[in-house]
């Protein structure tokens, strides 16, 4: 060891004079992600809450809000003690307790949403996207390990992730953890609920299990959190007050040598009419490839019931691929089925005001968002719809030189019985009362019922119901707001009409949709390219 420190006290000199620069150069690179790691940690803070049951405030869990509007993410298994009148409370770094309500529930994959009220946000979180994490990034935790946060101001731990794409079985289809992130950073009893970040202060994770020494509740250094990209697919529904079910298949699959097999195929499922048969070779699905049947569960379970994916199969060497839509599973019956200490205090799955309060808020949030989105205040001030042609390209002639359409849409006040019953009248009708809309959206017979992708953009979906007994679907991008699809039955043919809409561009005070997918019965019928728009206003 001697000679060592001697070899290097004769050899530094020789490094001439840019040594002190680089040493100070590092120095002022230590300091500069010090002071970065500090910032990010005084801001994301005051997202951080520490969840109680109303009036007692022993133990807890964590939780993190997540926009200016009050809403947060935690566990399951953290307000299931709320459920009997669903409220509970929520301790801020103000040093105060704030009332929270809890909404929507996933008792499957153990998320739940709470919110507060708006005027008690102090800050909120921005989502990340945990798709493009790595082992060996960095990462932290904030919650209320042990309940050490007496002024609720949350304890901060740093670490790395050590394992991407696990999987932690549940109790009888309950808090069941697919495709999760396994961390080094550490987790303890009452960081529960609470939010995994990256390093730029954005939620990768919800915390959530860990594993801990024989006979004691410490972390031995392996954590759990369930994907921020998992939740996202299912926020849409927890906003809104909803039980969420989670995905099932219609076939399952076995190991086979170094392939992934389908082993059975229920024959009035939508896999089975899509073609798929047992002995088939499972290469792909929803974008990703399977190695194994654990793998194949654990991506399945990441998706809500009903959730349209591709799967790519192979037979005899030919490689075949279709969508469809996933089977639900039966929401988990919790009953003597969680650990101690998370037993409900009411039927988890029973309709209560607060649910319903929780829908017709979404609904206006989605309503407000797609105005802003489109357009503002410019679609009531003097503006009474537009009129856009273009080119159709159809699908059965895609060799054909495309057809010129017209494209007539009108703010309507009233219902769609008063309009003929073919598909273009009343998709018009349909965008004619949507644009109409204001923040009596709930009243005028709009409810959440789901959460969807189109195109890659996760879409809330509101249902309503016309007073001639007839249904359509609206689907906006949860995010943004966009226009992003109607379904509704054309009448005349008795088909079912999806039109998908993209490629927003501004047009005098309004932000339209430039491009147009028809799809009836699910299949692809035309694609349409809007090359003039004019607007209309009012006499």
């Amino acid at each position: 060891m001697l000679t060592v420190f001697l070899m290097v006290g004769i050899i530094a000199p020789a490094l001439g004079a840019t040594a002190p620069t680089e040493d100070a150069a590092d120095r002022a690179r230590v300091v500069a992600a010090e002071k970065a790691r500090i910032e990010t940690i005084r801001r994301i803070s005051s997202s951080v809450a520490c969840l109680f049951m109303k009036g007692n405030h022993a133990g807890g869990g964590s939780g993190v809000i997540i926009d200016a509007e009050g809403y947060g993410l935690t566990n399951f298994h953290v307000v299931v003690g709320m459920l009997g009148d669903r409220k509970g409370e929520a301790g801020l770094i103000d040093g105060k307790l704030h009332e929270m309500e809890v909404l929507g529930i996933d008792p499957g994959g153990d998320v739940a949403m709470f919110k507060i009220s708006e005027k008690a946000v102090l800050g909120h979180a921005p989502l990340g996207d945990s798709d493009t994490l790595q082992v060996g990034d960095y990462t932290m935790a904030l919650g209320n390990p042990f309940g050490l946060a007496d002024d609720y101001t949350p304890t901060v731990t740093m670490g790395i992730i050590s394992g991407l794409h696990r999987y932690q079985p549940g109790v009888r289809g309950a808090l069941v953890y697919t495709d999760c992130i396994q961390v080094d950073t550490s987790i303890n009893p009452g960081n529960s609920g609470g939010p995994l970040f990256d390093l730029a202060g954005r939620v990768i994770g919800i915390n959530g299990r860990i594993s801990i020494e024989e006979r004691s509740r410490v972390n031995v250094g392996v954590g759990f959190a369930i994907t921020i990209n998992q939740i996202k697919r299912f926020i849409p529904m927890l906003r809104a007050g909803l039980p969420t079910p989670h995905a099932s298949a219609g076939f399952t699959v076995v190991d086979e040598r170094d392939r992934v097999v389908i082993d059975r195929v229920s024959e009035d499922r939508p896999a089975y009419r899509a073609g798929l048969r047992q002995g088939d070779r499972l290469l792909q699905l929803g974008g990703r490839e399977i190695v194994s049947a654990n793998q194949f569960l654990s991506i399945l379970g990441t998706y809500p019931a009903g959730w349209p994916v591709d799967v790519v199969h192979e037979r005899d060497g030919r490689v075949m691929r279709f969508r469809m839509r996933l089977d639900a599973l039966p929401l988990p019956k919790l009953t003597g089925n969680l650990p101690e200490g998370a037993r409900p205090t009411a039927d988890p799955y029973a309709t209560h005001p607060v649910m319903n309060r929780a829908n017709r808020m979404a609904v206006r949030r989605a309503i407000r968002r797609f105005r802003t989105a489109i357009g503002g205040d410019a679609i009531v001030a003097g503006i009474s719809g537009f009129h856009a042609t273009g080119r159709r390209q159809l699908a059965t002639a895609p060799e054909k030189e495309p057809e010129q359409i017209h494209w007539r849409v009108v703010l309507s006040e009233g219902e769609t019985a008063d309009v003929p019953r073919g598909a273009a009248e009343i998709e018009s009708s349909i965008l004619g009362a949507l644009l109409n809309t204001g923040e009596s959206a709930d009243r005028e017979g709009y409810r959440v019922i789901a959460a969807d992708e189109i195109r890659g953009r996760i879409a809330v979906v509101l249902r309503r119901h016309t007073a001639d007994d007839h249904a359509y679907r609206v689907l906006l991008d949860d995010e943004t707001g966009n226009l992003l699809a109607v379904e509704f039955r054309d009448e005349e043919s008795g088909k079912s009409i999806r039109c998908e809409y993209g490629d927003e561009r501004p047009v005098g005070g309004l932000r339209l949709p430039h491009t147009r997918w028809i799809y009836h019965d699910d299949e692809w019928i035309a694609e349409d390219r809007i090359e003039k728009v004019q607007i209309l206003l009012k006499p």
